[in-house]
């Protein structure tokens, strides 16, 4: 892999349209192959309209002037400032290295594109951040995969969905997934496991793969941890079925201020000036994670049920079962609403045909007027109160009488073939002719 820095210079000085090269976006964003469909070859290829968008953030320290103008020369459309650099692509592509971005500049950074792919990455300082914690749901394809270099570890989160399946306008942002940073250098891993359950939903892990450690604290996910299971786009029932095996949230994972103000205070004094002058010389921005782990660490672990271990063909199984049962659910109260309707809708009829029995000599006008109208609208409210009146005169046994004033009104209507026509055709089932 190219430096950073050649990367960079590899990158300057070219404009953000042309051809968009569909291997250079996987190898820059660290994509196994198998995780590209067909579809995101047509947008490389430029036959299809496109939405992506960039954006990178720094967390850690400020963008120097220098690094600014190193990031401008990628870029003439860039928003850039000394935390953040954003663009929007509508044609063509970002000649920059995202992932050389990330070794040099930023901490955190999404990228999505309507034709399905989505990227989120994390740079977490390797002494603050141990890539053990993550090694049980590493993927390396869709999911989650990991990289180091000389001082940071990189996360990536990476999904591929068939295009139309995603709406960049309700992607939750940066700002929403970037508290998922401050989780991870505290020594939470419940971010881990939703990227590997989203290996599981792409169907790119075996069914006999067994499911790695269950964090506490998932059921249901919250704050980013729900925002990011949005991001990955995994389905409601599988991420459900998976977090019920979640134990509750210990006081060590979200410990109130009185428990952490006893544990302060035990602290030795010593030790306790020395943090002191850490914070006050404002050189340590992971002063305030790093002694929240050391908290958690020194905490009892919540007791783990015994149970047997579930495997990810198991967990596609459960959840579609879920789902049906969800479904059928759904379509039973759908069944009771309409029923329910339906029987509305019948007494209200019943109500307005003792109305209509009431007024009848009334209504036999009204018919008449509506005919006289000659309009279309006209006529339909007329064969409608009609239809009517055939309901209430078979109720009372008055057929007869109900054909006779039938037949009157088809004479005075002789020379209105389209109201004949439609007469003739609404009162068939009334009539019996």
């Amino acid at each position: 892999m190219l430096s950073p820095q050649r990367g960079l210079e590899a990158s300057a000085g070219q404009d953000d349209t042309g051809p968009r090269d569909l291997a250079r976006f996987q190898a820059e964003h660290h994509l196994r192959g198998g995780a590209c469909h067909a579809s995101a070859v047509a947008y490389a290829a430029g036959s299809m309209s496109e939405y992506q968008y960039y954006e990178f953030q720094a967390v850690d320290r400020p963008l120097t002037s220098k690094e600014q103008a190193e990031l401008r020369a990628l870029s003439t459309r860039a928003e850039i400032s000394a935390t953040r650099f954003t663009n929007v692509y509508h044609y063509g592509d970002f000649k920059g290295a995202p992932h050389q971005m990330m070794e040099r500049y930023f901490d955190a950074h999404i990228y999505t594109a309507n034709w399905g792919t989505r990227v989120f990455m994390l740079r977490l300082p390797r002494k603050r951040f141990d890539p053990r914690l993550a090694a049980p749901y590493l993927t390396n394809d869709q999911g989650i995969s990991l990289q180091t270099t000389r001082t940071h570890v990189i996360l990536t989160f990476a999904v591929e969905e068939e295009p139309g399946e995603w709406d960049e306008t309700e992607a939750p942002e940066l700002a929403e997934l970037l508290p998922l940073r401050a989780d991870l250098l505290a020594g939470d891993p419940r971010c881990l496991y939703l990227g590997w359950l989203r290996a599981v939903a792409a169907g790119v892990l075996d069914d006999e793969e067994v499911e790695p450690p269950v964090p506490p604290g998932m059921k249901p996910p919250s704050g980013a941890l729900d925002s990011l299971a949005r991001f990955l786009d995994i389905d409601p029932a599988l991420l459900q079925v998976a977090t019920a095996a979640s134990p509750h949230a210990a006081a060590r994972l979200s410990p109130s201020r009185d428990v952490l103000a006893a544990w302060v205070k035990a602290l030795p004094s010593q030790e306790k000036d020395a943090l002191l002058l850490r914070l006050v010389e404002g050189q340590d921005p992971h002063l305030g994670a790093e002694l929240l782990q050391r908290f958690r660490e020194g905490q009892a672990p919540a007791p783990r049920a015994a149970t047997s271990p579930r495997t990810v063909g198991g967990l596609r199984e459960a959840a579609r079962a879920l789902h049906e049962a969800q479904v059928k659910r759904v379509k039973e109260l759908q069944a009771r609403e309409k029923a329910r309707h339906e029987r509305e809708l019948a007494l209200a009829h019943e109500k307005a045909l003792q109305a209509l029995a009431a007024r009848e000599a009334a209504a036999w006008n009204e018919v008449e007027a509506h005919f006289a109208t000659r309009k279309p609208r006209g006529y339909d409210a007329g064969i409608q109160l009609l239809d009517d009146l055939g309901e209430v005169a078979r109720r009372q046994g008055r057929m007869a009488e109900f054909s006779a004033r039938v037949r009157i009104l088809r004479e005075l209507n002789a020379r209105r073939p389209a109201l004949l026509a439609r007469l003739e055709e609404a009162l068939r089932g009334v009539l019996g002719a």
